[in-house]
C-alpha cells in the first residue's frame, strides 16, 4: 500500500471517530443543525443506546487508525470491515425502509458506510 492510500485510511478513520464524537455529545440541538431535529428522542434509554453506538463508532475510527500505521498486515481483516460495513449499510436501509423512514435521515450514514466498505476492499488487497 503506499503513502497516499495511507493517508486516504487515516483521514478516514479520524472523520470515523469525529461521527462517533459527535454521536456521544448529541443532544436535540445537533440533530437540529443536522435537519434531522424531528429524529430526537430524549428518552433516557435512546440516549444510551446513541451513546453506546457513539463509542462503538469511536473505537471502529481508532482501531482503523491503527490499522492504517501497517495496512498490510492486517489487509485480511481490511476484507471482513468491507462485509461488515456492507452488513451495517445494508441493515440501515432495510430497517429504515420497513420503518417507512425519509431516506434522507440515514442516506449519509449509509453512504458513507458503502463508502468505508469500498475502501476497505480496496486497500484489503
Amino acid at each position: 500500500m503506499n503513502a497516499a492510500q495511507r493517508i486516504i485510511l487515516k483521514v478516514v478513520s479520524v472523520l470515523i471517530t469525529l461521527g462517533g464524537v459527535v454521536r456521544l455529545v448529541a443532544g436535540r440541538q445537533t440533530f437540529q443543525s443536522f435537519l434531522i431535529g424531528e429524529l430526537w428522542v430524549g428518552h433516557s434509554y435512546f440516549v444510551y443506546v446513541y451513546r453506546v453506538l457513539g463509542a462503538f463508532v469511536v473505537f471502529t475510527g481508532i482501531t482503523m487508525f491503527c490499522i492504517a500505521q501497517n495496512p498490510s498486515q492486517y489487509s485480511s481483516l481490511l476484507k471482513v470491515w468491507g462485509f461488515c460495513f456492507l452488513f451495517v449499510a445494508m441493515v440501515m436501509f432495510l430497517a429504515g425502509y420497513f420503518l417507512h423512514m425519509s431516506f434522507i435521515h440515514y442516506a449519509f450514514d449509509f453512504a458513507f458506510c458503502v463508502l468505508i466498505a469500498l475502501l476497505c476492499f480496496s486497500f484489503g488487497r
